[in-house]
C-alpha cells in the first residue's frame, strides 16, 4: 500500500506478511529509497570506472587525481559499505533465488575480494617498496568485475520491479530517488574531480633557448652544429628545449623512500656521481673556458655534466659554469632518461625528461609532499617505468654514447682525431661475441650483480644470465679504476667504494655469475722470462711481459695522457742489497723513474728505462698538451697499450757487478695509478695537500724469479 502527500512524493508505508515479515515489496520500496544503497552503488560504479580509465587511460594530473580519489573514498566508504551490505544481506538471503539475487551474492564474493585486494595495494603503496603483482592483478580484475556486477545488478532489479512500479507509485518514486541521487554522487565526483585537474598548479620544466643565450661562433660553421643549443656536444633534447635543473637533479630522492636506497648508496661515490665537481675536471673546465669561449665547454658538459648543460648553464652569462645539480654529475634521471644513442660517441644521445608525478619535485623539501609522491608511483608504476626502465639501458651501445669520443675539427680547429673509445675497442675483442653465452659486455662487468638485493626492480628475466627472481640488482657504483677521487672527495661511502675499485684494480674480485666465462686472478698478468743462471759480471737480459687476460677494452683504457700503469722491476743480489731498479717512484716529485735519478719519458724505447702504458696528446703545431687541453688535440705521440687477450714486451737489462752474492732476485710489479703526478701539479697542485690524500699506487699484478749464479 502506499499514500502520497500533498506534494505527490511518495511515502512507503511498511507491509508485513502474515509471519511478522516486510513484504518483498515493502522491502523494494525501502531499498530503492535507501540514500546509503544510491551512496554505495555510486561509489561502486565510480570506483570501477575510475580503476577502468587508470588501466587504460594516459599518464596525466587528472589521472593521478583519479588514483587519489578512487583510493581516498575506498577508505572512507568502507565502513559505510560494510554497514549496507550487512543491512542488504539481512534483508534478502531469506527471498527465493533470482537473476537479481544470484548477480547481488557474486557481486558481494567479487566486492570483498576488491575491498581486501584493495586494502592490501594501498597499504603496500603507502608502506612498502612496491605493490605486490598478485595482490594488484586480483584488485583490477575483481574491481572491474564488480563494475560490471553492479551494473547488471541494478538492471536486473529493475527490470523485476518496473512492472510493479507501474501501479506502485511509491516504489516508482523510489525508483526515481534512486536514479536522481546515484546520478548526483557520480556528477559530484566527476566535477570536483575535473575542477581539481584544471586548477592544480603544475610547473613547466621545459623551455625555450633565452634569447640572449649564444652558440659556440666556430662550431656554427659546420652542419651537424648549427642551431644546436647544446653544441659541440651531440647530447640533445628530444624537442632542442632546456630543461630545468630540477627535473634532471634530485637523485638522493631516488633512496630517501626506501625504493632504491642501495643503488643510490652505491651511486653516491661513483665517478657517475663526481664527474662534473671533481676538482680535475673542474679546473680543465675553467682552462677550457679562458682559452676559447664558455659555450664551447658545452662539449665536455654533455657526458660530466648533463644537468648543467640542459639547464642552459654552459654560458657566457653564468662564468662559474655550474647549476643546481652539478654535484650530481651523471644524475639517475639524466642517465635513465636516455631514449636515443649513436655508436658515433661524444655523448650521442637524446634525453627525453622525464614525467614527474604530483609532488614528486616537491618531496626533496617536504614530507607531505614526499608520501604523496611515492603512493602514486608505488600504485601507479606505468609511467616510471616507462620513463626509467627503457631496454636502451642493458645494450652496450647506451655506454657508448659516452664511452667513444673523438675531438672534431670544431673543436680543434684541425681535423677530426680519435679519443679514448671503450666501445669499439670492446667491439673488436674477443670479449664481444655473437654466441650470447660467452658475448661479454660493459655491465657484464662492470655493473656487477648484487645478490639479496631489497630493491624493488630486482630479478631481471630479460637479461642474459639472469631470471626475473633471481634476486639481484646491478652494482651501481660502475667499479672500474676511480678510487682517488672519493677518498679526496670523502663521498659517503667512500671506503666501501675504494676497497671495491683495489679489489677490481688487483683482480681479486669474484663475479659468479660469470664465472664459467671470465678467467680468475688478475686482469693482466705479468711474467718475467730470462735465463735461468749467470755468472757475476754478465749482463742479463730480462723480459717483462704483460699480457692482457680480462679487460674486454685495450689495458689501459680511459685518458690515456693521465691514466698510468707501469712495471716497477728491482733486482736484489743474495745478501738482499739492491742491484737495480727501474719504475720506482721518485720520494720527492712522486713522479714514476724510468731509472734512479731519471724522470720518466714518454715514448721510450722498449729497452730503455721502464714500460709505461700511456700517450700523451699533441696540438696542430706539434706542442705536448700536459694539462689535458683535448680542445687543441690534434694527433698524439707515445701510445702504448694492450689489446685484449695480446702482450706486451720490455727488456730491462741488468748488469751483475763483480763478486755479487747470489743467487739474484727479479722482484716485478705491475703498477697503478690514476692520474700522472705531473698532471696534478699542473692543473690541481693543491688538491691532495687540501685534502690531505695523496695518490695511492695499487699493484695489479706481480712476479718473481730467480737468477743463479756460476762460478767464482
Amino acid at each position: 500500500m502506499s499514500s502520497t502527500t500533498s506534494n505527490d512524493r511518495p511515502k512507503v508505508t511498511k507491509v508485513t506478511t502474515p509471519g511478522g515479515m516486510a513484504s518483498p515489496k515493502a522491502m523494494a520500496r525501502a531499498g530503492w529509497a535507501s540514500v546509503l544503497a544510491a551512496g554505495v552503488s555510486a561509489y561502486l560504479l565510480f570506483a570501477g570506472v575510475s580503476g577502468l580509465w587508470l588501466w587504460l587511460g594516459p599518464f596525466s594530473v587528472a589521472s593521478q587525481l583519479i588514483l587519489l580519489a578512487h583510493s581516498v573514498l575506498g577508505l572512507l566508504i568502507l565502513v559505510p559499505v560494510v554497514v549496507y551490505l550487512w543491512r542488504h544481506i539481512r534483508t534478502w538471503y531469506r527471498q527465493k533465488l533470482t537473476a537479481a539475487m544470484f548477480l547481488g551474492w557474486a557481486l558481494l564474493a567479487l566486492g570483498v575480494l576488491a575491498m581486501a585486494s584493495g586494502l592490501v595495494v594501498t597499504w603496500q603503496a603507502l608502506f612498502g617498496l612496491r605493490v605486490g603483482d598478485l595482490w594488484d592483478w586480483l584488485h583490477l580484475v575483481s574491481g572491474l568485475a564488480v563494475l560490471g556486477l553492479v551494473v547488471a545488478h541494478l538492471v536486473a532489479a529493475w527490470l523485476r520491479r518496473r512492472p510493479a512500479a507501474v501501479r506502485d507509485l511509491a516504489l516508482a518514486g523510489a525508483m526515481r530517488s534512486f536514479g536522481r541521487r546515484q546520478g548526483a554522487y557520480l556528477a559530484a565526483s566527476i566535477a570536483g574531480l575535473l575542477v581539481a585537474a584544471l586548477l592544480w598548479p603544475t610547473a613547466s620544466y621545459r623551455h625555450p633557448p633565452p634569447d640572449d643565450y649564444s652558440l659556440p661562433a666556430y662550431a656554427q660553421n659546420f652542419e651537424e652544429y648549427r642551431g644546436n643549443p647544446f653544441a659541440p656536444t651531440f647530447a640533445r633534447t628530444d624537442d632542442l628545449q632546456m630543461v630545468r635543473p630540477e627535473l634532471l637533479a634530485g637523485s638522493r630522492g631516488c633512496g630517501s623512500a626506501g625504493c632504491h636506497a642501495q643503488i643510490t648508496d652505491e651511486w653516491l661515490p661513483s665517478a657517475h656521481r663526481f664527474s662534473a665537481m671533481n676538482a680535475p675536471f673542474q679546473a680543465v673546465q675553467k682552462r677550457f673556458a679562458e682559452d676559447r669561449e664558455v659555450a664551447e665547454t658545452r662539449y665536455c658538459a654533455g657526458c660530466h655534466d648533463p644537468i648543467s648543460l640542459f639547464a642552459g648553464a654552459k654560458d657566457l652569462h653564468n662564468l662559474s659554469l655550474s647549476a643546481p645539480g652539478m654535484d650530481e654529475g651523471i644524475s639517475c634521471v639524466a642517465c635513465h632518461a636516455i631514449s636515443e644513442v649513436d655508436q658515433r660517441g661524444n655523448a650521442d644521445y637524446v634525453l627525453t625528461p622525464p614525467e614527474k608525478y604530483l609532488g614528486e619535485v616537491a618531496a626533496r623539501d617536504g614530507a607531505a609532499a614526499r608520501l604523496l609522491s611515492d603512493f602514486l608511483i608505488r600504485a601507479y608504476p606505468g609511467q616510471h617505468l616507462a620513463d626509467y626502465d627503457r631496454n636502451l639501458l642493458r645494450s652496450p651501445e647506451f655506454c657508448a654514447a659516452c664511452h667513444k669520443q673523438f675531438i672534431p675539427e670544431a673543436l680543434n680547429r684541425f681535423g677530426m682525431v680519435e679519443g679514448q673509445n671503450q666501445y669499439d675497442e670492446w667491439k673488436n675483442s674477443h670479449w664481444h661475441s655473437d654466441d650470447p653465452e660467452t658475448d661479454l659486455s660493459c655491465r657484464d662487468c662492470h655493473m656487477r650483480l648484487v645478490r639479496e638485493s631489497t630493491d624493488p626492480g630486482r630479478g631481471e628475466g630479460g637479461d642474459r644470465r639472469r631470471g626475473a627472481d633471481d634476486g639481484a640488482h646491478r652494482h651501481h657504483g660502475f667499479i672500474a679504476t676511480n678510487f682517488f677521487i672519493p677518498e679526496v672527495m670523502k663521498l659517503e661511502g667512500w671506503e666501501r667504494q675504494v676497497a671495491l675499485t683495489e679489489a677490481w684494480i688487483r683482480g681479486e674480485s669474484v663475479l659468479p655469475e660469470l664465472g664459467d666465462i671470465w678467467p680468475e686472478g688478475p686482469v693482466a698478468s705479468l711474467d718475467l722470462i730470462h735465463d735461468g743462471s749467470a755468472q757475476a759480471g754478465d749482463q742479463v737480459e730480462v723480459r717483462a711481459v704483460i699480457q692482457n687476460r680480462k679487460a674486454g677494452h685495450n689495458f689501459i683504457t680511459g685518458p690515456l695522457d693521465f691514466v698510468r700503469s707501469w712495471i716497477h722491476l728491482s733486482a736484489f743480489d743474495g745478501d738482499g742489497g739492491l742491484l737495480a731498479e727501474w719504475g720506482a717512484i721518485d720520494p720527492k716529485s712522486r713522479r714514476i723513474l724510468d731509472v734512479e735519478g731519471l724522470e720518466h719519458t714518454i715514448g721510450n724505447p722498449r729497452d730503455e728505462g721502464t714500460l709505461v702504458l700511456e700517450a700523451l696528446p699533441i696540438d696542430g703545431e706539434g706542442r705536448e698538451l700536459r694539462e689535458h687541453q683535448l680542445w687543441q688535440k690534434a694527433g698524439g705521440k707515445g701510445k702504448r697499450v694492450v689489446f685484449p687477450q695480446y702482450s706486451d714486451t720490455h727488456i730491462f737489462r741488468l748488469q751483475i757487478p763483480p763478486g755479487t752474492p747470489g743467487p739474484v732476485r727479479i722482484v716485478a710489479e705491475l703498477q697503478y695509478r690514476r692520474y700522472r703526478q705531473e698532471f696534478l701539479d699542473l692543473v690541481v697542485p693543491d688538491m691532495e695537500s687540501e685534502s690531505g690524500v695523496y695518490q695511492p699506487t695499487v699493484t695489479q699484478a706481480s712476479a718473481r724469479s730467480e737468477i743463479s749464479l756460476d762460478g767464482p
